[in-house]
């Protein structure tokens, strides 16, 4: 165990106790917290990879770890923003097109590799998790300033361009590993 991987487990453990936040919500103070929790494990994402180039201490275990972390933070706080967004599908529409990108590609990842193809990540990749971190937050924070309908609609309006960037990935992905099934 090292501090990039702890960094990265620290962020799987964080991730139901934002989104129980979220869902239990009840005043907002503890929105304001699961952001602040939410803002850190996002950082930790990009800690953790730094320390381990680093430090020199990239692991098998982290390559592996650290997109299932990714995964389980936005997923976890995405039910958690569903349950207040249950008939909006501005929420809904790209909410389920990052959730299924996720699924397929990550299925599409494993395939590959008892194939014996690796699918490195694309800095396109890492870039639209970046947006998606960013955009939920944004919507966190719009759900703490309720007030605020500019706030509202640019957390959304990133969410959308996020989940646009995730269906280019997704594609990106499975061109790339379909060419070289064919070899």
């Amino acid at each position: 165990m090292n501090l990039p991987n702890l960094l990265t487990i620290l962020r799987i453990i964080a991730a139901p106790i934002i989104a129980i936040l979220i869902w239990r919500e009840t005043s907002n103070a503890q929105l304001i917290i699961a952001f602040v929790l939410f803002c850190v494990a996002g950082l930790t994402d990009w800690l953790d990879g730094y320390l381990a180039r680093k430090l020199k201490i990239e692991s098998h275990l982290g390559r592996i770890l650290d997109p299932i972390a990714d995964k389980v933070l936005l997923a976890c706080v995405l039910l958690a923003l569903a349950s207040h967004y249950t008939r909006d599908w501005l929420f809904i529409a790209p909410a389920l097109i990052i959730f299924l990108r996720e699924f397929i590609i990550s299925g599409f990842r494993e395939y590959m590799s008892k194939e014996n193809i690796i699918i490195n990540v694309s800095m396109l990749a890492k870039w639209k998790t970046t947006l998606q971190l960013a955009a939920v937050g944004l919507i966190i924070l719009s759900m703490i300033f309720t007030e605020n309908a500019f706030l509202a609609y640019t957390s959304i309006a990133a969410l959308w361009i996020s989940a646009l960037v995730t269906v280019q990935t997704a594609y990106d992905y499975l061109k790339l590993g379909l060419s070289q099934l064919k070899h």
